[in-house]
C-alpha cells in the first residue's frame, strides 16, 4: 500500500515505493527545473531507456511544471516510472521583463540553497537507499553528487555546462566553489556538442556526445508548414522568460510562430499554448529560427539544419559559448531584436551546414546509461 507525506515538495511518495516498481535496476534522474530546457532534452533518453531494457525502472525528479510536461510525453510505462516533483536548483533570476540577471535576488537564494544542502543530502541518501538505486543522473543538480559519493552509487552528469560557469561571473568565489566540490564528485560526465570548455577544469572523466533532441514528426511539420501561406518564422526566447516589448509584425510578409515570452502583433501571428508538448514540430516546419541561444532550441535548429539567428546575450557565460561557436563555424548569424534586419539578414545567410556531421545522440546516450546500470560502473572507475 502506497503512503504519502507532505514537504517542500509536491505529492512526495513513501520511501517504500521501491517494492512496487517494476524492474531489477533503479536509475534516478535529477533535472534543473530552470526553464524547460533539461527536462526536454532528456525525454528522448528517457524513453528510449525504457523500451530498450525492461528491467530498469526510472525515477524522475525535477520541477512540478517540468515534471507534467515529461509525464505527459513518456507516460509511467506500465509503473516503471515515478515522478517526485520538488525544485532542484535555482538556475538564474531575472530582471522582470528583460533577460538581465538580477545579481541581488540571485545570490540572495543560491546562499539559502546551499545552506540547505545537507539536509537535502540526508533525506535523499535515505530515500536512494529504500529504493535501490543502481544509477544517478543528474542535468545539472549538483548536490546529488554528494549521495552518490557517500552512498557509493556511480554517477553522470550530461550537460553542456554546469552552474560554475554561469554564476562565476555573477556570484562570489565562495559560492562558486561549493558547486565546484560538488561536480568534482561525478564519476563520469557526457559533454553535449557545444559544451563550455571550462568544464574540464573541475571534471576530469568525460566523453562528448552529439545533439540530443525529441524526435521530429516529418508528417505533422508537413501539414503545420502547408496551414501558412508565407515564409514561417519561428521565435523562442524561452518558457521561462517574459519580455514586455510588444511588436506590431502585421506589415511584414512572414508568418510567426511564436512561443510565450515575446509579444507579436498581427493577423500572421501564431501563438502556440503553453500546453503544446511538439513544439519542435512546429521548428521544423519553419523556414527561419530566431531565438535566445538556450541548447535544446539550438540543437533543434542544428538537426533541422534552419537559418538560426541568435539573440545577443553578453551576460550569461552558456549563451556567449553557444554563440560564438555557432557564428565561428558559420552556422548562425548573432543578432540584437530588430526584427525587420534580422529577417534580411537571414535570407542572405547561407549556414554551413555541409561542414558538419551533427547527429540526435539520444540512443547512443541511452546506451551508455544503460551499460553503466547493468555494470554498476562507470568507464574509468
Amino acid at each position: 500500500m502506497r503512503t504519502y507525506f507532505k514537504g517542500n515538495s509536491t505529492h512526495v511518495r513513501s520511501l517504500s515505493i521501491c517494492q512496487e516498481q517494476k524492474g531489477r535496476f533503479g536509475l534516478a534522474i535529477y533535472l534543473s527545473d530552470h526553464g524547460f530546457g533539461h527536462a526536454s532534452r532528456n525525454i528522448p533518453i528517457i524513453r528510449y531507456i525504457l523500451e530498450a531494457n525492461n528491467d530498469i525502472r526510472v525515477i524522475v525528479k525535477t520541477g512540478k511544471a517540468q515534471g507534467q510536461f515529461i509525464r505527459d510525453l513518456v507516460g509511467d510505462f506500465n509503473g516503471r516510472v515515478s515522478y517526485y516533483f520538488d525544485s532542484m536548483d535555482i538556475g538564474l533570476v531575472l530582471k522582470e521583463g528583460s533577460l538581465d540577471i538580477d545579481k541581488d535576488k540571485l545570490t540572495e537564494k543560491v546562499k539559502a540553497y546551499i545552506g540547505s544542502f545537507e539536509g537535502k543530502v540526508a533525506k535523499e541518501n535515505e530515500f536512494l537507499h529504500y529504493n535501490n538505486v543502481d544509477l544517478i543522473v543528474s542535468d545539472i543538480v549538483p548536490w546529488i553528487f554528494k549521495c552518490g559519493k557517500q552512498l557509493n552509487i556511480p554517477s553522470i552528469l550530461i550537460s553542456n555546462f554546469t552552474w560554475v560557469d554561469i554564476y562565476k561571473e555573477h556570484l562570489s568565489k565562495e559560492i562558486c566553489e561549493v558547486y565546484e566540490e560538488c561536480y568534482k564528485l561525478v564519476d563520469k560526465a557526457l559533454f553535449y556538442e557545444l559544451y563550455m570548455e571550462d568544464m574540464k577544469s573541475y571534471i576530469n572523466n568525460y566523453e562528448e556526445v552529439s545533439l540530443c533532441s525529441r524526435d521530429f514528426d516529418l508528417e505533422k511539420a508537413d501539414k503545420i508548414k502547408g496551414s501558412f501561406k508565407r515564409p514561417v518564422v519561428y521565435i523562442s526566447v524561452g518558457r521561462s522568460v517574459n519580455l514586455e516589448e510588444k511588436i506590431d509584425v502585421s506589415s511584414l510578409n512572414y508568418d510567426f510562430i511564436v512561443t510565450d515570452g515575446i509579444k507579436l502583433s498581427g493577423g500572421n501571428v501564431h501563438y502556440l499554448s503553453k500546453e503544446t508538448s511538439n513544439t519542435q514540430d512546429y521548428l521544423i516546419a519553419s523556414d527561419f529560427v530566431i531565438t535566445k541561444a538556450g541548447w535544446g532550441t539550438v540543437s533543434e535548429a542544428l538537426l533541422g539544419k534552419k537559418k538560426i539567428a541568435l539573440l545577443s546575450r553578453d551576460n550569461v557565460a552558456e549563451d556567449r559559448n553557444t554563440i560564438r561557436k555557432l557564428v565561428d563555424r558559420g552556422l548562425a548569424i548573432e543578432v540584437n531584436f530588430d526584427l525587420e534586419k534580422i529577417l534580411k539578414d537571414l535570407e542572405e545567410f547561407n549556414p554551413c551546414f555541409d561542414k558538419y556531421n551533427f547527429k540526435n545522440d539520444y540512443v547512443e546516450i541511452g546506451d551508455k546509461l544503460i551499460s553503466y546500470i547493468e555494470g554498476k560502473k562507470c568507464y574509468g572507475k
